[in-house]
């Protein structure tokens, strides 16, 4: 069953050239996350370091 437009999850894309990428899903993997569960993560991380969380 297809998600109705309230609740849709947001999706980003981010522009990254392959050696990014990889670098990306091998982060990713030695932490057991997902990529996105990463950047999540990481943004979640830096708003807290910057005090706008």
């Amino acid at each position: 069953m297809a998600k109705d437009k309230e609740n849709r999850e947001l999706q980003v894309n981010i522009k990254a050239n392959q050696q990014e990428k990889d670098l990306l899903e091998s982060v990713a993997r030695a932490r057991g996350l997902s990529n996105s569960m990463l950047v999540r993560m990481l943004v979640a991380d830096e708003a807290r370091r910057l005090g706008i969380s």
